[in-house]
């Protein structure tokens, strides 16, 4: 560790306001609320099939992350002899792999993957590169960790994205259950409340993702054919405008559901045991996003913007 603890009191020795203030902004931008929202504008309005295979290359790499870093069990370097660490607030959990490195890495290498666009691959790799510099920069991970991060975040998405497109074409759910169930048995053995909530999230994207496909197909395809030739003709505006409707109705119920069990957890789950605990966070995290994948279209489908 003697070396990895070297490189950090070097990036310390260089920090000042500035630096400080943009590699917050690479920590901030792969966090929960920001990731969420651009999947959610990517699913709910700009391409729906683009987004729910960014959702299942983040809910499958994040599972293996949390079982990865609860079976490692690596300390983080928050506490070494020298190093101040900045924004511990975001340091939950154990240090190897990064979880910020590997889901900025697993979101943009998705995105690259999928768009194939010139300014996709150059933002993914500035995004990507600067949310692993960011970590060290703040002492909260290893050098090792953010290493780490990058090269699972890269391989999971590749394999993710192409399993996930093998299953949309064959409509083969049984492999979706089949890695449910070896997500759940790791989860189990290997416990953690970080992984549990993983779990939560790759059980949701797979309920969600069968009862969208099989009974809501909602569309983020608008239409500006007219059905005959009396019809009104549409025009661009009503198409943005229910973008915009399917993103702040998706957002405001989102929101609603997560903050009913956030509720649940302040007022009945107080002094209860830790097995109850992961539990209570798998089931908030399988319905919330569950609702975000299925819930919310069913919303749009009733509300006719999609």
């Amino acid at each position: 560790m003697d070396f990895q603890l070297d490189i950090l009191m070097m990036i310390q020795s260089m920090r000042n306001v500035i630096l400080t203030a943009i590699f917050t902004f690479f920590t901030v931008c792969t966090e929960v609320p920001v990731i969420t929202i651009l999947t959610a504008i990517l699913y709910w309005c700009v391409d729906k099939k683009s987004g729910q295979r960014v959702l299942f290359a983040l809910s499958g790499s994040l599972n293996i992350n949390g079982a990865i870093k609860n079976y490692v069990k690596m300390p983080r370097p928050i506490g070494s002899n020298g190093l101040e660490a900045l924004r511990i607030e975001t340091a939950t959990g154990y240090s190897f792999p990064s979880g910020h490195t590997q889901t900025c890495t697993t979101f943009w290498t998705s995105m690259m993957l999928i768009f194939k666009k010139t300014w996709v691959y150059v933002l993914g790799t500035v995004m990507i590169l600067g949310a692993g510099l960011s970590r060290l920069y703040l002492g909260v991970h290893w050098p090792m960790d953010v290493i780490g991060g990058w090269i699972f975040g890269i391989i999971l998405s590749i394999i993710f994205i192409k399993l996930f497109d093998y299953i949309d074409d064959s409509e083969n759910y049984y492999i979706l259950v089949g890695i449910l169930i070896v997500f759940g048995v790791v989860t189990y053995f290997v416990g953690g409340e970080d992984l549990y909530k993983m779990f939560g999230l790759y059980t949701g994207f797979v309920l969600g993702y069968m009862v969208e496909d099989t009974y809501v197909q909602f569309s983020t395809e608008g239409s500006n054919r007219r059905k005959n030739i009396f019809a009104k003709s549409t025009s661009k505006y009503d198409g943005i405008g229910k973008k915009i409707g399917r993103f702040i109705i998706g957002l405001i119920s989102l929101l609603a559901v997560y903050l009913v069990f956030k509720y649940l957890e302040s007022t009945f789950m107080i002094n209860k045991t830790e097995d109850m605990m992961n539990v209570f966070e798998y089931i908030k995290y399988t319905i919330v996003v569950f609702w975000g994948v299925a819930g919310a279209p069913a919303l749009f489908k009733i509300f006719k913007l999609a």
